[in-house]
């Protein structure tokens, strides 16, 4: 059995239901993706590999030698930064899960508003449809702040299925 959260926390409530949700959706025959953080990491290591070199060439050569391949590795450097910038904003932002069954890829992302006990879950499918539904934090938690999971796996359920009737 779960611990019990501080329901009156929107933020600890949305938490624990961002960490059940994984879960939720496997008891519901998806597989969870890395894309998106595959990708992360691989804009984050291009960065670390650029300031590596310029840092190595810093060192082993004579300075007047090099500016040029520093102002273009800088340059490398400010690009991928700002990509990575872009990609955590933009592309990234609230996304909690990213998954797929046989026949569908979703991604969910969450949020909610301070002193609100609505909890705001956006599916999105491969076609880019979109379904923003809230949920209310007393169905899915009882009063002493434990989750009901099977409540929880219900309502996820029913909101796949009105995604689902949304695509035809």
């Amino acid at each position: 059995m779960s611990k019990p959260v501080n329901v009156y926390s929107i933020s600890e409530v949305s938490q624990t239901l961002n960490e059940n949700l994984p879960d939720v959706l496997a008891r519901l025959g998806y597989t969870e993706t890395f894309e998106l953080v595959d990708q992360k990491l691989l804009i984050g290591y291009s960065v670390a590999i650029v300031a590596a070199v310029s840092f190595v060439i810093d060192k082993q050569f004579v300075h007047k030698d090099i500016v040029k391949y520093q102002q273009y590795l800088v340059g490398i450097y400010c690009i991928l930064s700002v990509i990575f910038w872009y990609f955590k904003k933009y592309v990234e932002k609230a996304v909690v899960y990213s998954g797929k069954n046989d026949t569908e890829t979703i991604k969910v992302k969450t949020s909610y508003e301070d002193s609100k006990p609505l909890y705001t879950v956006t599916l999105i499918d491969k076609k880019k449809k979109t379904l923003v539904s809230t949920l209310e934090i007393n169905k899915v938690f009882n009063k002493e702040g434990y989750l009901q999971s099977e409540l929880f796996l219900e309502w996820i359920k029913q909101q796949l299925a009105t995604l689902s009737s949304k695509r035809q």
